[in-house]
């Protein structure tokens, strides 16, 4: 099966090359969102419901939702839902997102943005607080474990917070190395149950490497959540996020799916 996740790092690195001809570094220092005080993703997760609901137009996997809502009435259905924080792909070939999406987000919640792009080079670092978002995306397998130091410590001086994503367990230890010195509180790691070569999902991904955590550190579920009960037996084990889109995205009222969903987590 064809690699997905080559096609996407390709498309990205030719994107980004393209917007940095249009925007410089500093005209991105100059929006007004890169001086706000970011939301932080750790203390909502840690208090709220740990639902992190993602906005996405179409997946290479699945293709269009064909969602009728527009963004702004999802994310603030995802709010009033209840969810810990919303997450954004703003790419526009492989998810139909935009950077604009993000500014569009962030007039309309008080709860924290996750940028939640393939996180290549330092320019996204800053585009992701010049937009409006909270917190990246930084993904293990897209980056060796200098990069994964350089563009995380760039993030963090920048007050932004990072979602480090693993895929096995020689990559949940690279991060565990990588993070050693940081501030727990700055970062949360998420297990992706999905195969980002085939798209492929698998919750036991998640189970396999909990126990492998770094103490302390809040540990996510991304991909292939569907069912209430799925999230609430991995709170028994020790997740505290959950990262679900496509399961709220596909119907034709995701803030309402969302509701539903956190309802029946808690009952």
């Amino acid at each position: 099966m064809e690699d997905i996740l080559k096609k996407i790092i390709t498309q990205t690195a030719q994107d980004l090359k393209a917007r940095k001809q249009t925007t410089s570094l500093s005209e991105l220092r100059e929006m007004p969102s890169y001086s706000r005080e970011v939301v932080s993703l750790y203390q909502s997760l840690k208090s709220g419901s740990g639902i992190i609901a993602e906005h996405k137009r179409q997946s290479p996997s699945k293709g269009s939702f064909n969602c009728p809502m527009n963004l702004e009435e999802i994310v603030k259905g995802y709010e009033s839902a209840g969810a810990s924080a919303r997450s954004c792909l703003a790419d526009q070939p492989f998810f139909g997102g935009t950077l604009q999406d993000l500014i569009d987000a962030r007039t309309v919640l008080n709860i924290p943005i996750l940028r939640k792009d393939f996180m290549i080079d330092l320019y996204q670092v800053h585009e992701a607080k010049a937009f409006g978002a909270d917190a990246i995306l930084l993904i293990a397998t897209c980056l060796n474990n200098e990069e994964l130091k350089t563009m995380s410590l760039e993030a963090m001086n920048l007050g932004l917070e990072i979602l480090f994503e693993v895929h096995d367990l020689e990559e949940l230890n690279r991060i565990k190395e990588v993070t050693d010195s940081f501030n727990i509180e700055k970062y949360v790691i998420g297990v992706n149950n999905r195969d980002l070569k085939r798209f492929q999902t698998d919750i036991q991904n998640s189970k396999k490497l909990l126990p492998h955590f770094p103490p302390g550190v809040i540990a996510i579920s991304e991909s292939g959540i569907s069912n209430p009960e799925v999230v609430k037996e991995l709170k028994t084990l020790g997740f505290q996020g959950f990262l679900i889109g496509e399961n709220f995205m596909k119907t034709e009222q995701p803030g309402a799916s969302c509701e539903q969903f956190i309802k029946a987590i808690n009952s």
